[in-house]
């Protein structure tokens, strides 16, 4: 295999800015004894939605800021269980002028490598119409204070 080819190592729990605990639940589960791929996407969203609401960003009551989901990606590096205890890191990889780019490890038992690593990028928008809409600057100043920076890892 060519050195391009080759598959990037786990992301490092050092290289992230913000840290929820996400609790598996039992029918997280599948059949093979592990969460099933499908739900860390759900451990995405939960991360990326409780910075969102701790920092004021969006409101889950209303308000005229939305966020659309529109694009997702995860690699998965060894596998979760149901007993494990679950560390998701985020950081801000690139702030746009309407969307932004989360990177997300999830960590398990406090290790330093992920146990999967993904992104999940958000395009801000009017609540009602839907339509794109410029990063609020007091969010812009928010989500920066999260960017990720070249010596964090």
């Amino acid at each position: 295999m060519s050195a391009s080819n080759r598959r990037p190592p786990p992301s490092l729990r050092a290289a992230y800015r913000r840290f929820s605990i996400i609790t598996p639940r039992w029918n997280d589960n599948d059949v093979f004894g592990h969460i099933n791929n499908a739900e860390y996407y759900a451990y995405f969203d939960t991360a990326v939605m409780r910075f969102m609401i701790d920092e004021n960003i969006v409101s889950i009551t209303g308000g005229p800021i939305g966020t659309l989901v529109v694009e997702t990606g995860c690699r998965f590096h060894r596998e979760i269980t149901f007993q494990d205890t679950i560390t998701v890191g985020l950081r801000i990889a690139t702030l746009g002028n309407s969307s932004v780019r989360y990177e997300i490890g999830i960590f398990t038992h406090g290790q330093d490598s992920a146990a999967a690593d993904g992104h999940f990028v958000h395009v801000f928008v009017d609540r009602m119409t839907k339509r794109p809409m410029r990063i609020p600057d007091a969010a812009r100043a928010i989500l920066a204070t999260s960017s990720y920076r070249n010596d964090a890892a």
